[in-house]
């Protein structure tokens, strides 16, 4: 029971995840280049500004 939860939650995590590293990619490609000549981005490059954005806004208070 406890281990289904936790393969659950994991499932979860991993599909919203993959959720906003797909509209980061989508949203960059779309506006981006437009708005200040910036290159697309990779689906990899997208993963990477989902980290860099959550390791800037991390509050050690949140995990509580």
């Amino acid at each position: 029971l406890y281990m289904k939860d936790i393969l659950k939650k994991s499932l979860f995590e991993i599909v919203v995840n993959a959720i906003i590293i797909i509209c980061i990619y989508f949203l960059w490609n779309w506006l981006m280049p437009d708005l200040i000549m910036a290159k697309n981005v990779t689906i990899l490059q997208a993963w990477m500004l989902r980290v860099l954005v959550s390791l800037c806004t991390y509050s050690s208070h949140e995990r509580k």
